[in-house]
């Protein structure tokens, strides 16, 4: 029993960090420009279908690892364009249910053409370890999960490096403190938004590619991680980085745990249930700005 439990616990880590990396774009893209995307389980479907491409042309390892680079670059490229010629102009004017309406409008448009491009038939990116088991310790799963665990925790290590030991990114986070005292300290806050979007979209299309190699790939795949990243944003606290990966890692395990002890039917359940119990207690998340950041 005990080994069980702690083989679950592995796997909810495993697939809790995918999770991580698909909320903490989404919670720097809110924290910073407070914009609640609803599109951005759209913008990993993209990632997916970048790497299904990419694969068809390069194979093996050269081609699962070329397709994490050609996927956050396509997505961010993407997201590029969508904040400079959409979401910006109702940033700038401050349009909060227009921008609301826009990113839902968006999600379905993404969707509907992923759909006419790709067809409906579900697909998934080759094993590069062609399914190839690894037992460590306690627990025993396959070398695709445990690449997808660290590539997860090292971009997202990159990240926070890149956030507090550079210029950049100590001007993202100012930002995301106050939006017109960083301008008055000279700060360009329409490139820092264009940064923070594309980094934000550049991650969505990087979970995609692991999503899309442990779990099916189809063109309405993205409302699903769609919600499940909002849950962990409001988990761990909007717009709180460190929230968004303690609530990634709680989902994961809750759901892998919930889904083998209780009923596979209540998974995706599970993870808005522990929203309502944490909200209760506090109110602003685990690290939200009404705690401690």
């Amino acid at each position: 029993m005990q080994s069980l439990f702690l083989q679950q616990v592995a796997n909810g880590l495993i697939i809790g960090s995918i999770y991580c990396l698909m909320a903490v774009g989404l919670t720097m893209i809110f924290g910073v420009m407070k914009i609640s995307n609803f599109a951005h389980g759209e913008f990993l479907m993209l990632g997916s279908y970048f790497a299904i491409f990419t694969t068809l042309y390069l194979t093996g390892w050269v081609g699962w690892i070329s397709a994490m680079f050609f996927a956050a670059i396509g997505v961010g490229l993407i997201g590029y364009l969508i904040e400079k010629f959409l979401f910006r102009p109702l940033v700038l004017r401050d349009l909060e249910i227009d921008i609301l309406m826009l990113s839902i409008g968006l999600s379905i448009f993404i969707a509907n053409v992923a759909h006419v491009l790709f067809g409906s038939s579900p697909r998934m990116l080759i094993d590069p370890f062609k399914s190839q088991n690894i037992h460590l310790f306690f627990f025993s799963t396959s070398l695709i999960r445990i690449f997808s665990f660290f590539l997860s925790v090292l971009a997202i290590v990159v990240l926070q490096v890149f956030l507090t030991k550079t210029k950049t990114g100590t001007a993202i986070r100012a930002t995301s403190q106050n939006r017109n005292a960083s301008m008055l300290m000279g700060i360009d806050t329409s490139l820092i938004f264009a940064l923070t979007f594309v980094i934000g979209s550049a991650f969505a299309g990087l979970s995609g590619v692991l999503y899309g190699t442990i779990l099916t790939i189809s063109p309405t795949m993205g409302g699903l991680p769609t919600l499940k990243a909002f849950a962990i944003t409001i988990m761990g606290g909007m717009g709180s980085i460190k929230g968004a990966i303690y609530g990634g890692l709680i989902l994961g395990v809750a759901e892998t745990l919930g889904g083998n002890y209780i009923s596979m039917d209540y998974k995706n359940a599970i993870g808005f249930i522990i929203i309502i119990v944490i909200l209760l207690f506090l109110p602003e998340g685990l690290f939200g700005k009404g705690k401690r950041r």
